[in-house]
């Protein structure tokens, strides 16, 4: 079974106050998540279930080198498949960027772990 359940990135900033945006879509229809979102070592998000919807996570300008860590657990209590996901969306940096991952699990029940590493970069 093929999958994508770690991503290390850099996601591109610039010199603006404009903010910057996190969206997460989790799981298929039935499936259960719980997600924890860091931005260095400081929490924004802790235990958050279901997806995340438009997560300020600062200013361009105040976020050059800091490290947002997101880990997400799936349990796959849905009976129309076995395929657990999680799409990170960035917003209001130097481009919206999508980051698919996916796993499918052996059997309904199983759990599927994500974890994420993005550093903001200003070139």
């Amino acid at each position: 079974m093929s999958s994508k359940t770690t991503l290390d990135t850099l996601y591109l900033i610039n010199s603006s106050t404009r903010k910057v945006y996190l969206d997460i879509t989790v799981g298929d229809e039935g499936q259960t998540s719980l997600l924890t979102v860091r931005l260095n070592k400081e929490i924004v998000e802790e235990n958050h279930s279901g997806n995340l919807t438009k997560c300020t996570i600062g200013k361009n300008n105040e976020l050059n080198d800091t490290i947002l860590k997101i880990e997400v657990t799936i349990a796959d209590t849905s009976r129309k498949t076995n395929l657990t996901f999680v799409n990170i969306k960035l917003s209001g940096g130097v481009l919206t960027r999508n980051y698919p991952l996916y796993k499918t699990v052996s059997k309904e029940g199983d759990s599927a772990d994500y974890y994420c590493h993005i550093k903001f970069f200003k070139p």
